[in-house]
């Protein structure tokens, strides 16, 4: 049993990580009957990598000190119980990135994309989100480039935490915005807006 699934793919010698999954329950196996509530959208997979092998299929994810995952589910978990709503059987959170290459250094994450010009991306950012939520942090110039693509996601909502403001945006954060990383993040800040969402 696990809370994260994903899809691993190797690419000559790097590992890619798509159709990743934070389901806010325990489940044996993932479904095609399991409902997505919304997505988040993050710069890379990072450290976590597969818990057995590597095929085309979702399997669970070792975290591998990996904290992004663990922490959404949290907020998550919390904005549900502020809000008193029932959850849906094996819903889950979608988790999008900018770049889909495993390395835990994001820096070596963007120089090891570069042998990939053509680009690689997820086929769920194709699906309608009832809402995104942006934690792709500040300005960065290695990682701009990337974030045009979001900017046409079908959802119902988008939002983002302004890091200087400490206040939720309802709109999608145009490439130089501060849409705040979930590392070191106070739940409370995104927790009341989001349980109003769900």
């Amino acid at each position: 049993m696990s809370y994260y699934w994903a899809k691993f793919e190797k690419r000559n010698k790097d590992t890619f990580r798509f159709d990743t999954r934070i389901y806010l329950e325990l489940i044996n196996k993932p479904s095609v009957n399991d409902i997505c509530i919304g997505a988040i959208v993050g710069k890379n997979p990072g450290a976590a990598i597969p818990s057995s092998f590597i095929n085309n299929q979702l399997q669970k994810v070792d975290l591998d000190g990996d904290k992004l995952l663990p922490n959404i589910k949290s907020i998550f978990l919390k904005a549900y119980m502020s809000s008193n709503k029932q959850m849906n059987k094996n819903c889950y959170i979608q988790v999008l990135n900018l770049i889909y290459i495993c390395y835990k250094n994001l820096s070596e994450a963007t120089k090891k994309k570069l042998n990939y010009p053509n680009q690689i991306n997820c086929d769920t950012e194709k699906k309608h989100f009832p809402f995104v939520w942006y934690v792709w942090g500040d300005d960065n110039k290695k990682l701009n480039m990337y974030k045009e693509r979001f900017y046409h996601l079908k959802a119902d909502k988008s939002f983002y935490l302004n890091t200087k403001t400490e206040k939720v945006i309802s709109l999608v954060p145009d490439f130089k915005a501060a849409a705040r990383h979930t590392q070191g993040l106070r739940h409370d800040l995104v927790v009341t807006y989001i349980s109003n969402i769900i």
